[in-house]
């Protein structure tokens, strides 16, 4: 993965530092819009010279559109005011009231954006201007890319496109849905695929690239450890997880054993095979607890209170699980710790212990209202109306039952 990420940035960097070429479409989906965005700004502090303009909000319709991003270089401009003030220097020159004139075409004004922000950069020191508008959505593509293309020079390179880099994020498949702006001259063309197969053949190669350090490689292993685990690959799994096993067993790496371990104890209880399950996160717990990693702690202890109730220990789930209850309360984890007493009680309820199961639901009720868990408190009402009704308690389970349908008809906020 690091490979990917590496090969994308480099191409984009490329593009910032090259001379031949203005505009650069960024092909992305939405789901790999912030992760293009996320690389531009780390070029951005890396080139320390050059000035970054990132706009990242949403496109619907040109004109508002670039009034957005009118409004964004107008913030821009007076947060650079106000540092070149605090430096006892001159402010820079106002922003044109054109650019905000709606009356103008959004091409018109979007251009004169771009002008004015480059005539504040310095013209000496090889100064740039990258201009990048990265919206994370297009709701109407045709627009958009209709106002990009304007941007592509025809002819002769204009004075304002000097030192100038247009980065335009477009949607997959870029030149097959506008052939004539990808092969437009100075424009050049960038695919951004991080989807599941492409992220899968970087971590092959990075595993098996001899030049990477070996704790790179190990991580991209256990990243593809994850994925085989995840789609029922299990024997690859399992090969994968032994061979990180030794690793960090001859590194002495406590957490990374315990995370590991715990592993094996996912992978098996997905499987239904419980026995196997438990002894993996059992095996953890030795390593886990040298490590004083309190939250690889909560859920190796969690995965073993799970684990011991479904094999119908609910006296060991019940251990397990209060103590889940303390470790969130350490970790400040408030979810956790509801689910925990939640648990804790239904472990009891299933020895028999009623009352003690109803006074843990009823702490947890408690803490739900006190913090706002809707959800959690729905589910842990609804097993303290069973255990008032076992404990012929009816008046209390009827008022809990008028608590839950008003919930349901939004009448309380459960």
């Amino acid at each position: 993965m690091r490979r990917l990420f590496k090969a994308l940035e480099s191409e984009l960097e490329e593009f910032v530092n090259q001379r031949d070429d203005l505009v650069m479409i960024a092909s992305a989906n939405d789901n790999d819009a912030p992760i293009l965005l996320k690389l531009l700004r780390d070029i951005e502090q890396k080139q320390g010279t050059d000035i970054f303009l990132l706009f990242a909000d949403d496109f619907v319709q040109a004109g508002a559109y670039v009034s957005v991003i009118a409004e964004r270089l107008r913030e821009e401009h007076r947060m650079a005011c106000e540092a070149l003030k605090e430096e006892g220097k001159l402010p820079l020159r106002p922003v044109p009231d054109e650019i905000f004139n709606t009356a103008l075409p959004p091409l018109d004004r979007l251009w004169k954006a771009i002008c004015f922000a480059r005539s504040l950069v310095p013209e000496e020191g090889g100064h740039r201007l990258v201009w990048v508008a990265c919206p994370q959505k297009i709701a109407d593509r045709r627009e958009y890319l209709r106002l990009v293309t304007c941007f592509v020079p025809r002819g002769m390179i204009q004075p304002w496109m000097r030192g100038v880099r247009l980065v335009f994020r477009d949607q997959p498949d870029s030149t097959d849905f506008a052939p004539g702006l990808t092969r437009a001259p100075r424009t050049r063309v960038l695919p951004v695929d991080l989807g599941p197969a492409a992220m899968e053949k970087s971590m092959r190669d990075d595993v098996e690239d001899d030049e990477l350090p070996l704790e790179d490689r190990m991580q991209s292993l256990l990243m593809l450890a994850s994925l085989d685990s995840a789609h029922g690959r299990t024997d690859d799994a399992i090969a994968k997880y032994k061979v990180l096993l030794g690793h960090y067993q001859s590194t002495s790496n406590q957490p990374m054993q315990a995370f590991i371990l715990n592993a094996f104890g996912d992978l098996f209880q997905r499987k239904g095979e419980l026995d196997r399950a438990q002894h993996w996160y059992e095996c953890a717990v030795p390593p886990v607890v040298e490590s004083k990693d309190p939250v690889l702690l909560a859920t190796v202890v969690k995965n073993l209170g799970e684990v011991s109730y479904k094999r119908q220990q609910f006296s060991d789930a019940e251990q397990y699980f209060d103590g889940l209850d303390r470790l969130a309360a350490h970790n400040l984890d408030p979810e956790t710790k509801v689910q925990a007493i939640e648990w804790k009680g239904l472990s009891q309820e299933k020895q028999g212990r009623v009352r003690e199961a109803v006074a843990s639901w009823e702490g947890a009720v408690t803490l739900c209202r006190s913090i706002g868990l809707p959800p959690l408190l729905k589910k842990i009402l609804e097993h303290q109306e069973r255990g008032y009704e076992a404990l012929g308690e009816q008046d209390r389970a009827r008022a809990v039952r008028a608590e839950i349908d008003a919930s349901r008809r939004g009448e309380v906020p459960a």
